[in-house]
């Protein structure tokens, strides 16, 4: 018996997927989150007070912090942590999937929250909407790391192309756990849980303070 996260066929996860009824009233309602293209006007990133674990982290954006390092190296991941910056898109009537994540509580993101709104115009950021199984095994398949008898994305690599990578609603229920076959090896299972870009380089031509959570007391 085999050992790890199940094995599955691209065009098996997407079918099973597509035959999910909450999703498709979701892509009704956000096609741009549950299916892309990716929204670039509603794009928020949510910066969390530091922690144990993480004492440097700084609820404000800095431009330096987030630019891939240049020859530093990258560890193999399907979800780095160590490049780039994440944000996820605000829904119309409401908050983002990530804030909804925090709200359920996490003693790994302490108060307060500061949500800023990053906005991207610039047409030569060209950002790669993973919208299935499918999508998300070409991809690694395009930029393959192997790493342990699993393939990885090779993200340096990624980042020479594309200046985000957009992981939608539709790939996570598709991806979240499996692994598929990539060329003569496994993608190793991906775990991005909610709806998201990973921006490998800087292209926000403007920031807004949104929310913070909790409000400060008035002086």
């Amino acid at each position: 018996m085999t050992e790890g996260p199940a094995v599955m066929e691209p065009s098996e996860a997407d079918e099973v997927t597509e035959s999910c009824l909450l999703l498709r009233h979701l892509a009704h309602d956000e096609e741009s989150l549950a299916r892309g293209p990716l929204d670039r006007t509603r794009q928020h990133w949510i910066g969390t007070s530091p922690h144990e674990l993480a004492p440097s982290r700084q609820p404000a954006l800095e431009r330096a912090r987030f630019i891939a390092p240049g020859r530093d190296p990258i560890p193999p991941s399907t979800k780095p942590f160590h490049l780039g910056l994440y944000t996820s898109t605000a829904r119309r009537d409401g908050p983002s999937m990530w804030r909804m994540y925090l709200d359920q509580g996490s003693s790994l993101h302490p108060l307060p929250w500061y949500t800023w709104e990053l906005r991207v115009t610039d047409p030569a950021a060209e950002v790669l909407d993973i919208r299935s199984a499918s999508t998300w095994a070409d991809f690694v398949g395009r930029y393959p790391l192997e790493h342990d008898g699993s393939v990885f994305p090779d993200w340096r690599r990624v980042a020479e192309d594309y200046a985000g990578v957009h992981m939608t609603l539709r790939a996570i229920v598709a991806t979240q756990g499996f692994r598929f076959p990539v060329g003569d090896g496994l993608a190793a299972a991906p775990y991005w849980d909610v709806e998201s870009v990973l921006w490998l380089r800087w292209h926000f031509s403007g920031l807004r303070l949104v929310e913070i959570t909790p409000p400060h007391a008035p002086q």
